[in-house]
C-alpha cells in the first residue's frame, strides 16, 4: 500500500464519521412494539429505511437522549429502549406476542420479560436492546438483509403510567461508516489507538517502531455476563488479502492475546497493549475482540470489528 495512502486512510475514516447523517426523533415513553395486557401503550416509532436513504449492510448508532418516569411522581431518569428491524411496516394487535411479523434478527439479544398484568411472555427473539439503565445509552448495529423498517419502543412491563414531564425523551439515529472488517454487531465493541486513548474510529492505524498498540474491549449493555471474552490477533502482509477463518472472524492463524470473563459491571472495559518492535516493515497486525456465548445470533460466538495496525 502506498505510504501516503496509509497515512490518509485514518483521517478519511474520521472525516466520514464526523459528517455522518443524523436523525433525531421525540418518543412517547408509552411507545411499544412489545406485547401488552390490560395496558394503554402508544404506537412505536416506525422508520422507513428507504425514506432515510439507508440499505442493508450499512451500520447505525442508535441512542437515547433525555429521560422519562416509569411512574408518575417518580424520578425522571429512565431511558430503556429496544428496537427490531422488519421486512415490512406491519404491526399486529397489542395482545399478540410477535407483534412485528416481519421481524429480522440483528444486534444484541435480550430476554423481553413478561407483562405486569397476567405475566404473559413479551419476548421477540429478533429484537435488540439499545439503551439500558445504569449501562450505556446507545449501541452500534448493522441493518440486516431484507430489512425495510426499524421499530423503536420503550422496554417495560407496564406502559400506562410512564410519563415524560419535560418532554425531553428521544432517539438519535446516526449512519456510521461501513467497517472494512465488520464484526457481528452484538454485545461487544473494539476501540483502538496508538499512544493515546482508544477510540472506535479509525480502525486502521500506522504503528511506528517504539509506539504502543492499544486495543480496548467495550461492553455497553451487559446481557452476556460471565461469558468468556478474548482479544485475538494475526499478522498479514501489508496490502494483502485479509484472511477470514469464520464468518466475521478476520483471522487466518488465530492467536489468543488475552482472555477473561465479562463481569456484570456497567462501564467494564478490557485492555490489551503491545509495544511495537523495530524491523517489522511490511507487516500488518490484525486485532479483534470476541465472546463465546449461546446468546450470540449464530449460537456460538460474536465478534467486534477487526482493527488493523500497519507496523513500520
Amino acid at each position: 500500500m502506498n505510504p501516503t495512502l496509509r497515512t490518509l486512510l485514518p483521517l478519511l475514516a474520521l472525516a466520514a464519521a464526523t459528517t455522518a447523517q443524523t436523525w433525531t426523533y421525540p418518543l412517547d415513553p408509552r411507545a411499544a412494539y412489545l406485547r401488552t395486557n390490560n395496558d394503554q401503550p402508544q404506537p412505536p416509532l416506525v422508520l422507513s429505511l428507504a425514506a432515510l436513504g439507508l440499505v442493508p449492510g450499512q451500520w447505525l448508532r442508535i441512542e437515547t437522549t433525555g429521560a422519562f418516569r416509569y411512574i408518575n411522581g417518580g424520578t425522571d431518569t429512565y431511558r430503556s429502549l429496544c428496537g427490531v428491524f422488519s421486512a415490512s411496516s406491519t404491526l399486529l394487535a397489542t395482545n399478540v406476542q410477535q407483534r412485528v411479523p416481519g421481524a429480522i434478527a440483528a444486534g444484541p439479544t435480550f430476554q423481553g420479560g413478561s407483562t405486569y398484568s397476567g405475566n404473559l411472555p413479551m419476548d421477540i427473539p429478533q429484537d435488540f436492546f439499545i439503551s439500558r439503565q445504569l449501562w450505556d445509552n446507545g449501541i452500534q448495529v448493522e441493518i440486516p438483509n431484507g430489512a425495510t423498517h426499524l421499530f423503536l419502543g420503550v422496554h417495560d412491563s407496564l406502559y400506562n403510567d410512564n410519563v415524560d414531564p419535560n418532554g425531553d425523551y428521544g432517539i438519535i439515529v446516526t449512519q456510521l461508516p461501513t467497517p472494512a472488517l465488520p464484526g457481528t454487531g452484538e454485545h461487544v465493541l473494539l476501540a483502538s489507538g496508538i499512544g493515546g486513548a482508544p477510540t472506535l474510529l479509525p480502525e486502521l492505524w500506522n504503528a511506528p517502531a517504539g509506539s504502543t498498540v492499544t486495543a480496548q474491549l467495550r461492553y455497553p449493555l451487559g446481557f452476556v455476563d460471565g461469558e468468556l471474552y478474548a482479544f485475538v490477533g494475526d499478522t498479514m502482509a501489508t496490502g494483502g488479502a485479509v484472511p477470514q477463518l469464520l464468518p466475521r472472524l478476520w483471522m487466518g492463524n488465530l492467536l489468543v492475546l488475552q482472555f477473561g470473563l465479562l463481569p456484570a459491571t456497567p462501564g467494564f472495559t478490557g485492555i490489551w497493549q503491545l509495544p511495537v518492535p523495530a524491523g517489522l516493515n511490511g507487516i500488518t497486525l490484525l486485532v479483534q475482540g470476541g465472546v463465546l456465548t449461546p446468546a450470540s445470533r449464530n449460537g456460538i460466538y460474536e465478534t467486534t470489528n477487526a482493527h488493523r495496525f500497519v507496523l513500520q
